[in-house]
C-alpha cells in the first residue's frame, strides 16, 4: 500500500474517531513487530537453498554430458531456468514458514486495537458529536493493521532482507491482507458485532461499545491460529501451481534441447 493511501486511511479515520491511529507507530512498537519476525532471517535461505540445489543439479549435468552443443546448452537457458525454479520453489517453502510469525503479529494487531479503541473512548468531544459516520470496530482493526502494523513490517522487510526485501515485502502484503479479509469475514459471520457505525453518545454507550470491543478482540484471537494455517494454503497455491507450471515447461525444454543436440 502507498504512503498516500496509508495516509488518506489515517486521515479520514482521525476524522471519525478524533484519534491518530499513525501515533501507535512508534520505536517501541516496531522493535516489539521486528523482535516477533523470524522470517526475514530464513526468507533468504527458503530461495537460497532450492537455488543452489537446482544449480547444483545443472551444473552436473554440464559436467555428465558428452553433447558439446549441449553442455552450452544447459550453461544458459539450463542455468537461467534453475535459478527461476530454484527461487519459486523458495516462495513456495517461504510462504509455508510464515504462519508461525502472522499468529504472533496479530495478536501484536489485536492488542493494539483494543488500545485504540480505549483511546477512542478518551476522545469525549467527538464521542458526543455523535458522528453518524464513526467507524465499525472491524474497520478500526482494518485501520490499525493497515496504518500501524503492515508499515512497520515492510519497513523490518527492508532492512533485514537487502537483497530480496521487495520481494518479501510483497509476498507477507498478500498474505497479510488476506488473513486480514478472513478474519474480517469471520467475525461477520458471528453476528453482527462490530457493525456499529453511529459513534456512542453516552458512558453507558461507551462502556458497551468497549465491552463489545473486547469481546471481539478475544474471539479474534481465538482463531486466529485456524485463519493464518488456512490462509497460508491459500496464499502458497498459486505459487505452487507457477513452480509446477515452470519446471514441467523447464523439463521440457531442457528434454527437447538434448533430443536435437544430445
Amino acid at each position: 500500500m502507498k504512503k498516500e493511501q496509508i495516509q488518506s486511511i489515517n486521515d479520514e479515520l482521525l476524522r471519525k474517531t478524533g484519534v491518530d491511529f499513525s501515533r501507535y507507530r512508534n520505536q517501541e512498537l516496531t522493535d516489539t513487530i521486528a523482535n516477533a519476525l523470524t522470517f526475514p532471517l530464513y526468507f533468504a535461505r527458503s530461495v537460497a537453498r532450492p537455488v543452489g540445489l537446482f544449480l547444483l543439479a545443472t551444473i552436473i549435468a554440464i559436467v555428465w554430458v558428452d553433447s558439446g552443443y549441449f553442455k552450452t546448452f544447459l550453461g544458459f537457458p539450463g542455468l537461467v531456468l534453475a535459478i527461476v525454479n530454484g527461487v519459486l520453489l523458495g516462495l513456495v517453502i517461504f510462504v509455508r514458514r510464515i504462519r508461525n510469525d502472522m499468529d504472533k503479529v496479530f495478536a501484536i494487531s489485536a492488542d493494539i486495537s483494543l488500545q485504540v479503541v480505549r483511546d477512542i473512548g478518551s476522545a469525549q468531544a467527538k464521542i458526543r458529536e455523535g458522528s453518524a459516520d464513526f467507524p465499525s470496530l472491524l474497520e478500526i482493526f482494518q485501520g490499525v493493521n493497515a496504518i500501524i502494523i503492515l508499515p512497520i513490517i515492510i519497513q523490518t522487510l527492508d532492512r533485514k532482507v537487502p537483497l530480496f526485501g521487495g520481494l518479501a515485502a510483497r509476498v507477507t502484503e498478500r498474505f497479510f491482507s488476506v488473513v486480514d479479509a478472513r478474519l474480517v469475514s469471520t467475525i461477520r459471520d458471528k453476528g453482527d458485532e462490530g457493525q456499529q457505525h453511529t459513534a456512542p453518545v453516552s458512558a453507558e454507550d461507551m462502556s458497551e461499545w468497549l465491552q463489545t470491543a473486547e469481546r471481539i478482540v478475544d474471539f479474534a484471537k481465538s482463531i486466529l491460529s485456524q485463519v493464518v494455517i488456512k490462509v497460508g494454503k491459500v496464499v502458497a497455491f498459486p505459487f505452487v501451481m507457477v513452480f509446477s507450471v515452470v519446471f514441467l515447461l523447464s523439463a521440457a525444454i531442457l528434454y527437447g534441447g538434448y533430443a536435437m543436440m544430445g
